[in-house]
Order: C-alpha cells, then structure tokens, then sequence
C-alpha cells in the first residue's frame, strides 16, 4: 500500500498525462463525486479524457457535476450497504470493468466506513480489468477529530490507515494497488489552546493536490499514457 502524505504544495506531474487514443481510456468510479476531493479527481480525470462513474448522495450537486464534466452519474448513499450493492449491480451490468476507483465519500469515520464498503462491492469489477489498476482512498480534507464524533478510534487516522491495509491483503496476487492519501503531520502553534496537550496535529488533505498524485500515480503504471503537445499544455 503506498500511504501519501499530502505536502501542501502543489505538484505538476500531472499536467503531463493524457490518453493516446479511447483505446487507452480507463474507466474511473469515483464516491463523494459532486463536491470536494471527489470533484477534484472527476475534474483532473476527465481533463485527460477518462470515462468517468460518478456517484454521491446530493443528487441536484452529482448531475450538475456530471453534466459539467460528461460523464455517467447515479446517486448512491455510499454508507448504506445495500445502497451500494443497488448501485454496483447497475454499473456492472453497463460496464465491463473498472481501472480505477475513488473514495470521497463521507466524513470522520464515514469515510472509513463508506470506504470498505465502496471498496468490497467494486472488487469484482476492478477484478474483471487488465493491467495496472487502483484504489485511492482519501482522507477527510478536515483530517481526523476524536471531537467529530462518538467513535474516536472509527474517526482516526490509524483507523483509517488499517482498514486501507486490508484492501491490500485482498488485491494480493493481482495488479491492484492501494494507495491513501493522508493529511500531513505538522506541529502545532506554540501558545494555542491545544499546544500544551497536542505537539503535532492532522494539517488538511488539499484536494488539488490529491486529485494531481492519484493521476500522476496512475498514469506512471500505464505506458501508453503520453504527454500531449506542447500547445496544449499551454492552453
């Protein structure tokens, strides 16, 4: 599993990718697409000509993204279990496979939870695609607070990080990789309420940023990703 710590700064990398023909097209699912992190990746995807799945629970937010970025769009509650067993089984029977899946949705320890979840019913597609494939599983852009919710531990980064890594003993033996995207640590401004008690804290996940790792992360697997010319990256 690769864990990504967020820098803060942002890179480039990505602004060198792009498909060759639709041949090379993946097809990206992304939770938590409407808004946030997830639009984030559904934008940066569809720059570089990707087929896109989105889904979220605001419905009015999710078809004006989609309809923004042209792509297939359902709503789904992410942390209903049978919600998202509806949802898979209609995007499997549309769509043969899946390169590459995004977890967005949720808060706190709602994003670990709708993360498993989203994870464990896609599994089957993402095991029907060929070559390199991935699971990006992004934090909370406000990083974790125990004062969140009534689940400290199920609202932590650790929590978050280990159920990550269970993923990873379950794409063991294919080409699925796992990778989480993490709020940096950083230390705390001396003289602050919490600095007696709390030396380091979770700084915020920048969604620019994520959305730029995970393509550029992606994109160095597959080889028949190219740079486009040089006028379009000017553009």
């Amino acid at each position: 599993m690769r864990c990504v710590a967020s820098s803060g700064s942002r890179r480039s990398a990505a602004d060198a990718v792009s498909f060759v023909n639709s041949d090379d097209r993946p097809r990206i699912l992304i939770s938590g697409a409407a808004s946030g992190a997830g639009y984030a990746c559904a934008e940066a995807f569809a720059e570089r000509g990707a087929e896109l799945i989105l889904c979220d629970w605001d419905g009015i937010a999710l078809t004006r993204a989609a309809k923004r970025l042209g792509a297939f769009s359902r709503f789904c509650d992410a942390g209903a279990e049978r919600g998202v067993e509806i949802f898979i089984e209609e995007i499997g029977a549309q769509f043969p496979s899946i390169d590459v899946l995004i977890n967005a949705a949720g808060r706190g320890y709602v994003r670990a939870l709708t993360m498993m979840r989203m994870s464990r019913a896609v599994m089957p597609l993402l095991r029907r695609g060929r070559g390199y494939r991935l699971i990006a599983n992004i934090a909370p852009a406000g990083g974790f607070s125990s004062r969140e919710t009534i689940f400290p531990y199920a609202g932590s980064f650790a929590s978050f990080a280990r159920l990550s890594e269970t993923l990873v003993d379950q794409c063991r033996g294919t080409e699925i990789d796992v990778a989480c995207i993490t709020p940096r640590i950083v230390r705390a401004k001396q003289g602050s309420a919490m600095w007696s008690d709390q030396l380091y804290r979770l700084d915020r996940v920048d969604e620019q940023e994520a959305a730029e790792r995970i393509v550029a992360m992606f994109a160095a697997e597959r080889p028949l990703w190219k740079q486009p010319p040089i006028a379009d990256r000017r553009a």
